[in-house]
């Protein structure tokens, strides 16, 4: 199995931790995720995750809450991640490399987990180690030709480099978030 399970499932489990720590109040909350709401950035992480687990998993039924949801799903996603092997059946885009779904896969947890933080105006650190495997996974999703990064594709155009932001701002910013986003007033 891939070295990037391991980073993966700890992103998964920083999420996590600040998932069930959301109050009902803010599910209502805007993200950087264009259009999204709290709520909308759970349940599409919660879809995404449980579609690639029912390629391997019998199907999980909801709770009706996304934030009960998410560490159940998201067990089962790594439960699914170990049993796959070198290819993962995507439902949306096929069979595609293990590697490669999970260096995507760990560098949008972490950018979810920046967008949520954003979202509850809170600013929870990342271990150095985690964004720096992430940065050259971020680097070579976003790179020309990619289709993460064209049109249709998960991200916005990457902004500018710019050597004086952090590292998770580096990387947000390669996917196409401002690293300056705040909720409107």
């Amino acid at each position: 199995m891939t070295d990037l399970l391991r980073p993966d499932a700890t992103a998964l489990a920083l999420i996590g931790h600040d998932v069930a720590l959301i109050p009902d109040a803010a599910m209502a909350n805007p993200t950087p995720c264009e259009g999204w709401t709290v709520t909308d950035l759970l349940h599409h992480m919660n879809e995404r995750h449980e579609a690639v687990a029912r390629t391997v998993l019998p199907p999980l039924e909801d709770s009706g809450d996304p934030r009960d949801d998410f560490p159940r799903i998201t067990a089962r996603w790594v439960a699914a991640l170990e049993q796959t092997g070198e290819t993962v059946n995507l439902p949306w885009r096929g069979p595609i490399s293990t590697e490669w779904v999970l260096g995507v896969h760990l560098v949008d947890m972490l950018v979810h987990r920046w967008d949520l933080a954003r979202a509850l105006q809170t600013a929870p650190a990342v271990p150095d180690r985690l964004t720096q495997i992430a940065l050259p996974l971020a680097r070579a999703n976003t790179a020309p030709g990619s289709p993460l990064n064209q049109p249709g594709g998960a991200y916005h155009p990457p902004l500018a480099e710019d050597p004086s932001r952090p590292t998770m701002d580096t990387i947000v910013a390669l996917l196409g978030r401002d690293p300056r986003w705040s909720p409107p007033a």
